[in-house]
């Protein structure tokens, strides 16, 4: 959550679309943001077989590529319009008439975001966004909207492990260690602070 926040363009190279929230320290904006999570199961990056453990990248990269693509529908390949639905529209399967007014200075686009996201996403954020709606009055209404795609969330990179000893399957007898002294990296941004390879 973004309370007193910001959406902001977040792309990496050109053709892609990605947004993120983030809250100035003074949070006095007029606008909050949230992300909402879905959750990608190895089913859905079976499409992507071919990309081995980086299938997950390559999900995320067409998500990126398609949103550019729709949100910018004159093909200008530079601009950073975003896809946008109103939260209920989006629910009720109709593309909505109108935006409200957003922090996302490149500005929006309003599409069917059934069209951005494909189903194994959709769906899911759909039924959540009718539990949400259910759980607390007046969250289910068009006096917010989705914006997308917020696809770097978490890393699309998976390493499996097996279950005993702890390694990874790709690097038998090797585990990640990832460093303890975690507060102390956040407090002083302290270089070193980052997974390293070490021989069990």
């Amino acid at each position: 959550m973004c309370p007193g926040g910001f959406i902001v363009p977040a792309a990496t190279a050109p053709g892609e679309l990605v947004v993120n929230g983030m809250s100035p320290s003074r949070r006095d904006s007029q606008y909050a943001n949230s992300g909402l999570v879905v959750s990608i199961a190895d089913e859905d990056l079976q499409p992507y077989g071919d990309e081995g453990p980086l299938a997950g990248l390559a999900l995320q990269q067409d998500l990126e590529r398609w949103a550019c693509k729709l949100g910018n529908p004159s093909a200008m390949a530079h601009s950073q319009t975003a896809p946008a639905q109103r939260i209920a529209d989006f629910v009720d399967g109709r593309v909505s008439s109108e935006l409200l007014p957003t922090s996302y200075q490149p500005g929006l686009a309003s599409v069917d975001m059934m069209d951005v996201l494909p189903d194994h996403i959709a769906q899911p954020l759909r039924q959540g966004l009718r539990d949400f709606g259910h759980k607390m009055r007046g969250y289910l209404s068009n006096d917010g909207q989705i914006i997308g795609v917020e696809s770097r969330t978490s890393s699309p990179v998976r390493i499996p492990r097996t279950a005993k000893p702890v390694s990874m399957w790709t690097l038998s007898g090797y585990s990640l260690v990832a460093r303890v002294q975690v507060m102390q990296a956040a407090l002083y941004r302290q270089p070193w602070m980052e997974n390293d390879v070490r021989k069990n």
